[in-house]
């Protein structure tokens, strides 16, 4: 029996079917993949018939389902959770780099403040780009549950982010003090003077002019630069702490809205435990309405009784 092989077409024609895309109902808004589970074969084996792999009306056939794609914001979503990650390991590692920078060394320490410097812009980009993300998430079109569940993603993000940067503006405001410590140490550095009799030089008797060793001169041109030092890495760690203070006033405007939001579903509890205690009186009054009506059944069916057997005395009388 002759035999062909169609592996090569069949796998063309599936990749070409899982591409197709066709719309949801008018109800929905995001894209589905049709995807059919129908036998790729006919059911006379005598013929093959091609499969189509133009565009087409969603399947009216028992054996089409949809797949459904999640909407556009759950990427963003995805990116900030992702970024507030990376921002917590980067935090950890900024901490050990502000304790070895404080150590002291035998080095100018100029790479260590690059290494903080760098942590420090990489994490505050980091939030930068949720913040914008955050944002995104809030300017998203869907439907009302849609909505609700964006806007409780939105709130828990605003949460993670907006605690970030405090522990992250605590943290460059300790090491902004220790730095402040250590360049008001230097500035009031010993230099142990001692005068030298050859640099000592008198004039008219009343004046004196005292020079420095080069020992001193070395040591006070150290402070110098150390001091120098100093102030830069203090105007940095400002800087980002000014950045830090923008980012969390932006992200206490969520904050808020989440802390309005709280309140309101207090209130709403307290409103339900009101209608249910007041229901509960309700179906007290009923049940009490009930049992005057069963009692009032059982006064009914026992003078009908009374009745009913006086009525049958009378009748055996009469007999």
């Amino acid at each position: 029996m002759a035999t062909r092989n169609r592996t090569l077409e069949f796998r063309k024609h599936r990749d070409a079917v899982k591409s197709v895309r066709a719309p949801l109902s008018s109800s929905a808004s995001s894209p589905v993949i049709e995807m059919v589970t129908t036998s790729l074969l006919p059911s006379n084996r005598s013929s093959y018939a091609p499969l189509s792999t133009q565009e087409h009306a969603p399947s009216t056939s028992r054996d089409a389902f949809t797949v459904g794609l999640p909407p556009s914001w759950v990427d963003d979503s995805e990116e900030i959770a992702t970024n507030i990650q990376r921002a917590r390991v980067r935090i950890s590692e900024l901490t050990k780099a502000h304790a070895k920078a404080l150590m002291p060394s035998f080095g100018d320490g100029k790479e260590d403040q690059r290494h903080i410097e760098t942590l420090t812009q990489e994490i505050t980009s980091l939030l930068r780009k949720s913040e914008v993300r955050l944002k995104r998430l809030s300017a998203a079109a869907g439907s009302s549950e849609d909505s609700n569940v964006r806007k409780n993603v939105q709130r828990s993000h605003a949460t993670d982010l907006q605690n970030l940067s405090m522990d992250l503006r605590r943290k460059q405001s300790a090491y902004l003090k220790h730095l402040q410590q250590q360049q008001e140490g230097y500035d009031g550095v010993d230099l142990e003077m001692n005068f030298n009799g050859s640099k000592f030089v008198s004039h008219n008797d009343e004046f004196s002019d005292v020079g420095f060793s080069e020992e001193q001169m070395t040591k006070l041109k150290r402070s110098e630069q150390f001091s120098e030092e100093r102030e830069r890495e203090i105007e940095q760690v400002v800087k980002s702490v000014h950045e830090l203070a923008q980012i969390m006033k932006d992200l206490s405007v969520l904050v808020i809205d989440q802390g309005t939001i709280v309140d309101r579903i207090d209130y709403n509890i307290q409103s339900v435990s009101t209608s249910v205690e007041e229901g509960l009186k309700q179906l007290q009054k009923v049940l009490f309405s009930l049992m005057l009506l069963l009692t009032c059944i059982e006064t009914l069916l026992s003078l009908y009784d009374c009745k009913l057997e006086h009525l049958s005395w009378n009748c055996l009388a009469v007999v």
